[in-house]
């Protein structure tokens, strides 16, 4: 959720050669704000990698004490705000912001939170970078609450936390610092495992 409670955005995932973009659409009450995600069907092209992907919608009126509701299933949504997100001090040459990020391995993707959630799942924020001569992305993802995330390869020290490394088709440095947890995740083979825990020791955590 934005700074000023009326910006809300979350993931999506999709085939983009199958389907069109969805849209993030909120009803508002004097108690609630119920959040829909309206799809598109998906239709019989050949299939592609997928992508994640922001999926942003303003409210008329700041959320401010009101409940946020999924309307798939009536949870109560617990939203991050963006005052609390950490800030990258560095990243690499050449990346910039971006709106989503392609993964050629998925089966990756169903290992890290927050791409798969549950009720109990804590508030979360991703952001995606990119450089733009090329398809490799980058994503920082912060998550209220400790989480374990199994990492392998030798433990890393990050802020005095210790944190992991898993070297795979997908690179990822995980760690908690007991109030939030960090995942650092990129699909560029290029980008090796030194500038990897770069960005993450860069990365200033807020209290």
């Amino acid at each position: 959720m934005s700074g000023d409670g009326r910006t809300i955005t979350t993931l999506e995932s999709r085939a983009p050669c199958q389907q069109d973009p969805p849209r993030l659409v909120a009803s508002e009450s004097h108690n609630s704000v119920t959040l829909e995600l309206q799809e598109s069907d998906v239709d019989l092209r050949p299939q592609c990698n997928r992508i994640d992907e922001k999926i942003t919608t303003k409210l008329q009126s700041p959320l401010g004490t009101r409940r946020l509701v999924d309307a798939g299933d009536g949870w109560t949504i617990a939203p991050f705000v963006q005052k609390r997100l950490a800030n990258p001090r560095y990243l690499p040459p050449g990346y910039s912001p971006a709106t989503h990020l392609q993964w050629s391995d998925f089966s990756q993707h169903d290992l890290l939170p927050p791409f798969i959630r549950t009720q109990r799942s804590g508030p979360a924020w991703t952001r995606f970078y990119h450089r733009a001569s090329a398809k490799a992305s980058l994503s920082i993802t912060q998550i209220a609450g400790k989480l374990t995330v199994s990492a392998a390869g030798a433990p890393e020290s990050i802020h005095g936390w210790t944190g992991g490394l898993t070297p795979d088709s997908n690179n990822t440095v995980t760690w908690t610092n007991g109030t939030y947890t960090f995942i650092v995740n990129t699909t560029d083979q290029d980008l090796h495992e030194a500038e990897l825990l770069r960005i993450a020791k860069q990365l200033t955590p807020k209290a």
